[in-house]
């Protein structure tokens, strides 16, 4: 086994691929572990040897650009030469997880609304993916990783799709099973080839079967290009029509029958994940889908808004319940998903917060212990997103500045209505 590949010195195998090993490696600048991806030594048949140069470069052209939650880093690249042949590895980020694949199997399938947050992760990773100019092709379980958490990372771009690329692509790369159409026909690939795909994937993760299916290579082209799969409902006790619905036109059989973007489809998926008053447990996408419509994140980007979703407490508070008590010494503050609260200082009401508002960011400017000025209490039940300093001063520096941004818009707009309130007064008084 190797040892050492560049300043990184090998652990174990991790496992083994179609175009090299993946190992376990210390990175001793980082002073952490990664995965070091080595590529097979080079073919002595052209056609395999242009191939396997194609897949190290795309994935080394991607280094450092794809950084998403739900997207494996690829965080570094390099050549060297080993007994006079070139060694070529790629360096990403250790994903403590096993492939969507073992899950596939009839007898350790997913509960339905994990396979609903799985696809809305999916959506959310490729959707940012495209907006980079990248199509994956190879969308299938094998290339989906879990953690233990039921977080998921998307990984092996290698057979990706580059727009305005300086390398040639490879055409006829992908895994036949989950193929859409047009990939099966040699036709120029656009985003909506990976929602075939990924249609696919989620319906082999709700029913244990693949989409489509063939004794043969040809009676699976067959299948691809002319055959309806089964509705999922029919198959598993669970499954809503309304998936049914949803995987039906991600695997439609042009481009044109399926969704017009990844946030229509990812859209579609977040409409299944529900933020119920009375339910408990809400998943990561839950409150992801459901951060993504308040105001105080409208300028998050997906990747911050993922770090606040989980650093963040979420909380159903009936109604009648104070969030923050007059007098009271703490550093905390909210943001309300749904509902209503007010604000009252002595009994009086000062102010009514909204769904997307925000209270108790006084607490988080000063840091200065001072006890609270104002009680806020929910008026009817209401979700509420907690976070104390100390949690946003452990989020990634981009995502503090969108906080304070935020924040800072927040106490504009407050000193100005109090601006607007004391000129009232003072009109009424003369």
């Amino acid at each position: 086994m190797l040892q050492r590949v560049g300043k990184y010195e090998i652990k174990r195998l991790l496992g083994k691929g179609a175009t090299g090993s993946v190992y376990v490696a210390a990175d001793p600048f980082g002073q952490r572990d990664v995965a070091v991806k080595v590529f097979d030594a080079t073919s002595a048949d052209e056609e395999e040897k242009r191939r396997q140069l194609r897949f190290f470069q795309t994935e080394a052209a991607l280094a450092g650009k794809l950084r998403h939650p739900h997207i494996v880093s690829i965080l570094d690249a390099g050549v060297e030469v080993a007994e006079g042949s070139p060694l070529r590895y790629l360096v990403m980020e250790l994903v403590e997880g096993a492939a969507l694949s073992a899950r596939c199997e009839p007898n350790a399938l997913l509960d339905p609304a994990r396979v609903i947050e799985i696809g809305y992760k999916c959506c959310k990773a490729l959707e940012f993916a495209n907006g980079l100019g990248v199509v994956h092709r190879d969308i299938k379980p094998a290339n989906i990783l879990m953690r233990a958490d039921y977080d998921i990372k998307l990984s092996d771009f290698g057979a990706a799709q580059l727009s305005r690329a300086e390398i040639t692509q490879v055409s006829g790369v992908g895994s036949p099973a989950y193929m859409s159409p047009e990939q099966l026909k040699g036709e120029e690939l656009d985003y909506r080839s990976d929602m075939f795909s990924l249609g696919g994937v989620l319906y082999h993760l709700l029913t244990g079967r693949r989409a489509f299916d063939g004794g043969t290579a040809y009676e699976l082209v067959e299948s691809i290009l002319a055959t309806a799969p089964t509705r999922p409902s029919r198959l598993r006790h669970g499954v809503s029509p309304a998936l049914d619905e949803i995987l039906a036109r991600a695997m439609g059989k042009t481009p044109a029958e399926r969704y017009a973007s990844w946030a229509e489809f990812g859209g579609a998926v977040a409409r299944l994940l529900k933020l119920e008053g009375g339910a408990a447990g809400l998943t990561d996408a839950d409150k992801f889908a459901a951060a993504r419509r308040l105001k105080f994140f409208e300028r998050f980007e997906d990747a911050d808004l993922w770090h606040v979703v989980r650093a963040s407490v979420w909380r159903h508070h009936p109604a009648g319940q104070p969030l923050i008590r007059e007098g009271s010494s703490d550093e905390s503050f909210y943001v309300l998903a749904s509902g209503m609260a007010t604000v009252t200082r002595g009994g009086a009401e000062l102010n009514r917060v909204r769904p997307g508002e925000c209270v108790g960011e006084m607490a988080y400017a000063r840091r200065d212990g001072r006890p609270r000025s104002a009680t806020v209490t929910t008026v009817e039940p209401s979700w509420a997103i907690g976070l104390r300093a100390q949690d946003v001063d452990a989020l990634p520096e981009r995502c503090r500045g969108r906080f304070n941004e935020a924040l800072m818009l927040v106490m504009a707009e407050r000193l100005s209505m109090l601006g607007g309130r004391l000129l009232a007064e003072r009109e009424e008084a003369q």
